[in-house]
């Protein structure tokens, strides 16, 4: 838990980089989309603010990675502590 709250920015969604020919040259779009309420929702990042979502995107990652070695984790030893019963097996005539 200490790690995940030592992640500085979080930012959910895909970070994508668009290309377009301009006047006769190439112009670069960045967009975030993301899944909210129901439908895709995307916006344009400005190139100011570019590093600060790739950022927040490699936090989600990294916060989203963490979460399920601590769920592996607490599987493991739930399950550990669970007795199971061994299936009978049943005698062959």
């Amino acid at each position: 838990m200490a790690e995940i709250g030592q992640v500085p920015v979080i930012v959910s969604g895909t970070l994508t980089t668009r290309e377009r020919n301009r006047g006769g040259g190439v112009a670069v779009y960045h967009q975030l989309q993301r899944w909210r309420d129901g439908s895709n929702d995307t916006r344009h990042i400005p190139a100011g603010r570019l590093q600060a979502i790739q950022d927040g995107v490699e936090g989600y990652k990294k916060v989203q990675a963490l979460i399920e070695e601590m769920a592996r984790l607490d599987e493991n030893d739930v399950l550990a502590s669970v007795q199971c019963d061994s299936k009978k097996n049943s005698t062959k005539r």
